[in-house]
This record gives C-alpha cells, structure tokens and sequence, in this order.
C-alpha cells in the first residue's frame, strides 16, 4: 500500500514537472512571438516612411526630367540652335526663368557641342556663362544623345545639386547640337527626407556609398563604406564632391541593425530614380534581437520533445518500479 501511495505521488509530480516544462514553454513562445511582432512593427513602419519618400523624391526627379526635355524641344530653343544670331538671348532667358521659377530650380543653362555654357539664368550667370564644364559626366552623357541625372557639388559656389541634361537637337539632325541642363539644391531633398521619415536619420548615397543628402548633418560627404583607388580616382576625376575628403564616418549602412553612438538602429534602404543611388532611414530601437520566428519554432520544438521523450522514459520506469516489488 506505502508502494502504491508513493507511486501515485511521484506520478503526481512527473505530471506537475511536464505541466510547468509546457507552461515555461507557452510563456516563452509567447514573449517571443511580442518581440517579434513589435519588432515587425517597426520594420513596417519604417519601410512605409522609406517607400512614401522615395515616391516623392521620384515625382520630383520625373518632372525635372520632363522639364528639360521640353526646353530641349522648345520651338525657340529650335530656332536658337539653328540660327544663334536671329534669337536674342533675352528670349531664350525668358524660357529658362520660366522653367526655373516653375520648377523652384536652382539654376538652368545651356551649353554647346564643346561644353561651353552659353546662356544661363540669373543670378548665377555671371558665374556660369562662358565656363566649359565638358568634364561633367552629364555633359558626357547628354551630348551622347541621352537624358542623365547627376548629383554633385557644385565648383562654382559649393552648393550640393541634382543636375539633370538632355540633348538638344534640330529636328533634321539626330545627332545633338547642344545640352540644356537644370540644377536643383539638395536642400529641397533634405527637407522631403525630414518630413517623411520624421524621427530618423536618413539620407540619401552614392553608389560609393558617399552621404550626399541626409538629415545629420555632420554626416554630409562621409562614406559609409571604404573606397577603393579607382572609385576614388573617378570621384577626383568628375570633380563630382569638388575638393571634399570624403572622410570614413564609421558606421556601415549595410546590415538590418546598426550600431551607432552606443544605440542600436533598425535600417530601411531602397533605391531611388537615380541609377545607384538609395535612400535609407535609421530609427532607434531595442537592443534586444528576436530570434528569426522559423529557428524559435524549432528550437522550441525540441525543447518541447527532448522534455516529453525524458519525462516519458522516467515515467515508465517509475511505472515498472511498483509492479517489481509486487511481484517480489
């Protein structure tokens, strides 16, 4: 009878073991699956704010594109194309204002087949006129015959600019006779990344990895990765950072968490209308790291069978115990 009493007892306590074993189980799946969620929350967030400035940027890059070709095409800029002297330069300066005030441009030019800007928009006509910035990968690319968007520092007055170029070309020549160009500051870029992605760090890169637009200001022309001879040799070459150092800034933009003055970030990056240009947001976030949601079901699966194949093992020894001391 005392054997029998005990051998209930201990069943007893094997069953409470394998209860709390289950609830310690269920617990942590549960604090895991809070984590996790929260920490998709804030992934989701943050990739919303990344995904609605990128469409900004991009409406903003588009229309810009839209405008230089329709001054590449303007029946005045035709006319002053085939015959420079008929065309008062007074006029064409009336074209480009208009497109400039329209667009809330930095500045708009025109350059001829040689690179020599020939005419361009008050105030900085006096600066830009006559120069020949055939150098310029924009230049380059738009008296090819295609359409080309170029960030850059500007060596004139040091401004950061978008530079977007298209062809011009008389309409019986496919071949282009000149490149109209349109500059926009970067600091209306800034200010779209600070109102849609509030509460972050963002910016916007280089194929490099040079921060050219970003709302930490001491982050500007820093690289977030290191740059090898021949990308820093193009870099000098194009004079596209003018004489900038492009100093290390010490935190690579490449993982999903990032590490950054002793607090960890969730990082979003997309790329943006600029052939290898991204933009990226940083948002603080809890140093805890969730476990991928796959690798805990796993990992408590087998906890969950280890402790059911052991408590099981010794439930049938306990079980064969008492029948062995009856029998003897």
């Amino acid at each position: 009878m005392p054997d029998m009493m005990n051998y209930q007892e201990q069943n007893m306590n094997w069953k409470a073991t394998f209860l709390v074993i289950i609830s310690v189980l269920f617990v942590c799946f549960v604090v895991f699956g809070i984590l996790s969620y929260n920490r998709e929350l804030e992934k989701r967030a943050l990739e919303t704010d990344v995904e609605i400035a990128k469409e900004v940027l991009g409406q903003t890059i588009q229309e810009v594109k839209d405008a230089t070709l329709f001054i590449a095409e303007h029946p005045l800029i035709q006319e002053w194309q085939i015959s420079p002297k008929l065309v008062d330069n007074h006029d064409i300066l009336i074209v480009l204002n208009t497109l400039k005030y329209m667009l809330n441009a930095f500045n708009v030019y025109i350059m001829d087949i040689n690179g020599n800007v020939m005419v361009c928009t008050p105030p900085c006509h006096y600066a830009l006129t006559g120069k020949n910035l055939n150098f310029r990968p924009y230049f380059q690319e738009s008296i090819k015959g295609h359409g080309f968007v170029y960030p850059a520092l500007s060596i004139t007055d040091q401004e950061r600019g978008l530079y977007f170029s298209s062809p011009i070309r008389k309409k019986e020549n496919v071949k282009p006779v000149g490149v109209v160009v349109i500059t926009l500051s970067l600091d209306r870029f800034d200010k779209i990344l600070k109102n849609y992605t509030d509460g972050t760090i963002s910016g916007i890169i280089s194929p490099e990895g040079i921060i050219f637009s970003s709302t930490e200001k001491s982050w500007l022309f820093m690289s977030t990765e290191p740059l090898t001879a021949k990308e820093r040799e193009y870099i000098r070459a194009t004079r596209q950072f003018a004489d900038e150092p492009l100093k290390p800034l010490g935190v690579s933009i490449s993982d999903s968490r990032v590490k950054y003055n002793d607090e960890s970030y969730l990082l979003v990056k997309d790329n943006i209308a600029i052939p290898g240009w991204q933009v990226f947001s940083l948002r603080k976030t809890t140093e805890i790291h969730p476990v991928p949601p796959f690798l805990m079901s796993g990992i408590l699966l087998i906890i969950f069978v280890i402790s059911y194949i052991i408590l099981a093992t010794v439930y049938k020894k306990e079980k064969k115990h008492p029948k062995e001391k009856n029998n003897g």
